[in-house]
């Protein structure tokens, strides 16, 4: 009895390097573990959405807002840090603390494991020898392209309001989280009305608008908004300028070429 050969036929390279649609560009770059790790502790799920995990981030974010706000620990924090300590066990609820701990812990752990994994995965499709980069997507929702972008231009639009150059960069699906987010502290913060205030010097009218609780989740989106905004700005144009010889070289050989 013959022995009969299967032949497989492998299509494509099996890790890829990017991914382009009209909502977003996802791909594998090396980042310090320590990064994702430090934003997951800040606030859990921000580490997750610079690493592009959006829907895992937004569940942990959302967790951690919602869990935080019932447990009332922001306001624990808060009468803390002006030594209110009495009001700390008075306002606290730790049946829900318990459960915030829990999400927080793993989001940090969670983190650090995903960094540290990409990053092998990285390595491992740099070193593959058919290797796919896609310039961009265009279809009925949509266009998206891989181009030259400003970092600096992500420090000004996102310290102007948080998620704006995540827009301008097509990086949509954390741009809307992380405005969604930020309308809803600056609500509930009254946070317009007191900037207004302090402009017009009336610093009496802010002490009856405080809201420590959302206040202090302000810091941590504001500031990863503008420091994923320029690191993806600055990745985004290493890896055009990776797409662009990589083009070049499959058109034209080994032929060296600077961009």
């Amino acid at each position: 009895m013959s022995n009969s050969i299967q032949q497989v036929k492998v299509i494509g390279p099996r890790r890829s390097k990017l991914k382009v649609s009209p909502l977003d560009i996802n791909y594998l770059t090396r980042r310090p573990p320590w990064v994702a790790t430090w934003w997951s502790a800040a606030l859990p799920g921000l580490g997750h959405i610079h690493l592009g995990h959006y829907l895992k981030g937004l569940l942990l974010m959302s967790g951690e807002i919602v869990l935080n706000t019932l447990s009332k620990l922001n306001l624990a924090i808060y009468y803390s840090m002006i030594g209110k300590f009495d009001a700390v066990h008075q306002v606290i609820n730790y049946n829900w603390l318990f459960l915030y701990c829990a999400v927080f812990v793993f989001a940090v752990w969670d983190a650090y494991r995903l960094t540290v994994d990409q990053n092998h995965a990285s390595a491992i499709e740099s070193m593959q020898e058919d290797r796919h980069l896609t310039h961009g997507s265009l279809n009925t929702w949509g266009m998206n392209t891989l181009n030259h972008r400003n970092p600096h231009m992500a420090f000004v639009w996102n310290f102007i309001f948080t998620g704006l150059f995540h827009i301008c960069n097509n990086k949509l699906i954390s741009g809307i989280t992380l405005m969604g987010w930020m309308v809803a502290i600056s609500y509930y913060t009254k946070l317009p009305k007191m900037i207004m205030y302090t402009v017009l010097g009336e610093f009496d009218l802010i002490s009856s608008l405080f809201n420590p609780q959302w206040l202090l989740f302000f810091p941590s989106i504001y500031l990863f908004s503008i420091y994923d905004g320029y690191a993806h700005a600055v990745y985004n144009n290493e890896l055009f300028a990776e797409e662009q010889a990589f083009h070049f070289d499959k058109l034209y050989g080994g032929t060296e070429l600077k961009i």
